[in-house]
C-alpha cells in the first residue's frame, strides 16, 4: 500500500508503557482515543494522533458476541491473575493485550488517513502491511491474511491482530503486534475465535533474578523499543508522512 493520506496533516505521537506502579490500562487508552476523536469532530483542523501503547494485561471483547468457549477462565479467575476483561466497540472477537505487545491506534479522519471516506479496507490493509514490514525487518517471515484469519501470521502462528471502528468518519482502535511472551500472554482466552497459537517476534521475556538475567531483560527491553520505533515509522509512512 502506498501513502494515500494527507501529507500536511501530521499527527500527535503519544507513546505510553505499562508499569506496575503506574498502570496504563485499556480503559485509559480508550478514553484517550475518544478524547482525540471528539476534538477532531469539533475542530476541522485538529491534529489526529498516533497512540502507541504497551498495556496492562487485559482481554478485550469486540462488538460480535463472544462465544462462551473463547474465554477459557472465569472473569473472577482472570482478575485474580491480574487480567482485566473489557468490552469494546471495535470489530472482531476476543483477544489479549498486555506487556510484551505493542498496540497502535491511528486516530484521525478516515479520509485523511486513506484518501477515501469509505476506505476502511485501505486502513486495515495499511495496518497489516506495517506489521508485516516490521516483522520482516526483525527476521521473521510474515504475511497478511484476510477473512476469518485476518491478521499477520508467521509459520508458527499469529503475530498481529487488527480491530477497528469508524465513528462519524473517524478511525478508532487499530493494531496489536506480539513482541515477546510474558506469563499473562493470552492466558484464559481463545484469541479471535481460532484454535491457533500466538507467535512473538522475540520469543519469551527473560525472567528476573541474578545480574545476568537483569542484563538480558534490559537488552530485551531495548529490543522491544526498537520494534516499537520500527512499527511506528511503518504506520506513519502509510497514513501521514
Amino acid at each position: 500500500m502506498t501513502r494515500r493520506g494527507s501529507p500536511e496533516r501530521t499527527p500527535v505521537i503519544e507513546i505510553r508503557r505499562h508499569e506496575d506502579g503506574s498502570p496504563w490500562t485499556y480503559v485509559r487508552l480508550d478514553a484517550r482515543q475518544r478524547a482525540v476523536a471528539d476534538q477532531i469532530e469539533r475542530e476541522p483542523d485538529a491534529q489526529g494522533a498516533l497512540l502507541v501503547s504497551e498495556l496492562a494485561p487485559v482481554i478485550t471483547l469486540g462488538r460480535r458476541p463472544c462465544p462462551s468457549e473463547d474465554l477459557t477462565m472465569s472473569v473472577e479467575e482472570l482478575s485474580r491473575r491480574g487480567i482485566e476483561v473489557y468490552s469494546t466497540d471495535r470489530g472482531g472477537l476476543a483477544t489479549y493485550h498486555g506487556p510484551g505487545q505493542w498496540v497502535v491506534f491511528p486516530v484521525d479522519r478516515l479520509e485523511a488517513l486513506t484518501g477515501d471516506r469509505r476506505g476502511v479496507r485501505r486502513a486495515v490493509e495499511g495496518l497489516l502491511e506495517a506489521a508485516v514490514e516490521t516483522a520482516r525487518a526483525f527476521g521473521v517471515p510474515a504475511e497478511a491474511r484476510w477473512g476469518t484469519e485476518t491478521g499477520v501470521w508467521s509459520p508458527r502462528g499469529k503475530l498481529a491482530s487488527v480491530g477497528i471502528r469508524l465513528q462519524r468518519g473517524i478511525l478508532l482502535h487499530g493494531l496489536a503486534l506480539n513482541v515477546f511472551r510474558t506469563p499473562t500472554s493470552f492466558v484464559g482466552v481463545r484469541p479471535c475465535g481460532l484454535e491457533v497459537a500466538a507467535d512473538y517476534l522475540l520469543g519469551d521475556a527473560p525472567s528476573g533474578g541474578n545480574g545476568t538475567a537483569a542484563a538480558a531483560k534490559a537488552a530485551r527491553d531495548a529490543d522491544f523499543m526498537r520494534v516499537g520505533d520500527r512499527l511506528m515509522d511503518a504506520v506513519l509512512a502509510r497514513f501521514w508522512v
